[in-house]
């Protein structure tokens, strides 16, 4: 049976005052944003739906819209997520209480998913322990109402297998799945063929039709059957039972914030010699680029590389390509994208000319088990014991995203920051633990930060330096660091 096609007024009805939604998206990229604005106009005018658990894997908005449609107060009781940094309005309303704020790994979220498809209790990993995840901390609790309303083990419970430590990532239900794709044939089959980004369609469809829920997808175009070929199928049909055709596709359902239809983000692949002139006419401050090539001395040929959103994604592509180590080394990002050069911002988790674009979950499964040789990363704070936090600063809770996931399997990890910035890095005391460095060591894992200045290497005594500029300035820089005696 071929799924209803149904206008985007309709979907609100369709969802029950307190029930769990899980929706898909990566920054803007897969966003069915249109569905988000019409529930978002329902309960502003109606009240209804209300009191929602919502679901989410990434961060989904541009500081505008995506998820920022949700941030209504009374319209969400509960929200289990990884990252609000781009959605300043739901990042406010978990700070102020204003809903029960849980916080997972993003890939962990990720591969939940597929426990939940599948009938399992859960995801059992190392990931996240010694974090703010761990029960023993606050069990994913990220603010007062969560912590009241639910115990340290209610989404993360700890359990030891022979003999070691283990996180169990609970499964729940979920009672409606949002997800967006780019065409539909007849039958109701759907393609994702024009997204930017491997996401977590499928397994959500899925996780919801074995919940007993239903399946909402919103696409750009209807086409006739045999014009998606079956290997191109994301979703087929029999999982779907309702579909949105956008009425606006550069308003509602943009490939990335900044682009609306760019075949370059999903096709394209250039030779080596023409990616590294790309890079290389990308304007990046001196500063920024300092510390990249910092960053980038560290990076072996043959080397699997992860580069994470701020001052990595900026750089390390440029200072790998003035070294001529581009060809040498793949680059990826966390979305599930290879190769290309990686937009930043709001468009992060795309790259202009990727060479492949794989899932979501398998990104993260290559990544928590041990696939990337090195993972840069910026910094929020660090201690003297090695400790980070990108997860809570100045108060405001911005998300782990899937830092966790990705450090936690990296052979080796960089984290890039200015070390002349008005505000220090180093502090005694981390506000939320994201990354904790004596459980990094204890795995064997080598860890590093760079500055434009100096870079370091963190021992079981603490940070050593391994070189520095020769200045004055950069040795004032050094000496506020808390090195090991």
């Amino acid at each position: 049976m071929s799924p209803r096609i149904i206008p985007a007024e309709a979907v609100a009805d369709l969802i029950q005052d307190g029930q769990t939604v899980g929706t898909d998206g990566f920054t803007l990229m897969g966003v069915a944003d249109e569905v988000y604005a019409a529930i978002q106009r329902s309960y502003l005018e109606t009240s209804s739906p209300s009191g929602l658990t919502l679901f989410h894997i990434s961060g989904q908005s541009n500081r505008e819209i995506g998820m920022e449609r949700w941030a209504e107060p009374g319209l969400l009781r509960r929200i289990v997520g990884s990252h609000w940094g781009l959605a300043p309005r739901m990042g406010t309303l978990i700070n102020d209480d204003g809903v029960e704020g849980v916080c997972l790994p993003q890939g962990q979220a990720s591969n939940l998913l597929h426990a939940i498809a599948a009938g399992r209790p859960g995801n059992l990993t190392r990931v996240g322990l010694g974090t703010f995840v761990d029960p023993d901390h606050e069990g994913a609790r990220v603010n007062a109402s969560a912590q009241r309303a639910l115990d340290p083990s209610a989404y993360v419970e700890k359990v030891s297998l022979s003999g070691e430590e283990h996180l169990l990532y609970k499964t729940f239900p979920v009672d409606v799945a949002i997800f967006r794709g780019t065409r539909m044939d007849r039958h109701g089959n759907i393609s994702q063929s024009g997204e930017a980004a491997g996401l977590d369609a499928l397994a959500l469809a899925q996780a919801a039709r074995n919940s007993g829920g239903i399946v909402i997808c919103q696409v750009r175009e209807v086409v006739e059957d045999g014009e998606i070929l079956p290997r191109d199928v994301t979703v087929p049909a029999a999982l779907v039972d309702y579909v949105v055709v956008t009425s606006d596709a550069a308003a509602f359902h943009r490939q990335s914030d900044s682009v609306v239809d760019d075949a370059g983000l999903i096709s394209g692949v250039i030779s080596d010699a023409a990616l590294t002139e790309l890079l290389g006419s990308r304007e990046v401050a001196p500063e920024r680029m300092a510390i990249g090539r910092r960053g980038a001395d560290l990076v072996e040929p043959g080397d699997i590389i992860n580069v994470g959103t701020g001052i990595p994604g900026d750089t390390i592509g440029v200072a790998l390509a003035e070294k001529g180590l581009l060809s040498e080394v793949t680059m990826s990002i966390e979305s599930g994208v290879y190769g290309g050069v990686p937009m930043g911002g709001t468009d992060f988790g795309a790259a202009q000319h990727p060479s492949a674009i794989i899932s979501h979950s398998a990104q993260f499964d290559f990544y928590t088990g041990g696939g990337v040789d090195i993972a840069f990363m910026g910094v929020g704070q660090v201690n003297a014991a090695g400790d980070v936090n990108v997860s809570k600063l100045g108060g405001r809770l911005i998300g782990c995203g899937g830092f966790i996931d990705i450090l936690s399997g990296a052979k080796r990890v960089c984290f890039l920051m200015s070390g002349a910035g008005r505000h220090p890095k180093f502090v005694d005391e981390i506000d939320h633990l994201t990354f904790n460095g004596r459980e990094a060591l204890n795995n064997g894992q080598k860890v590093y930060l760079a500055t434009e200045d100096y870079t370091l290497e963190l021992t079981t005594d603490g940070w050593t330096v391994l070189n520095c500029e020769d200045s004055d300035e950069a040795r004032e820089r050094l000496a506020i660091v808390p090195l090991a005696a």
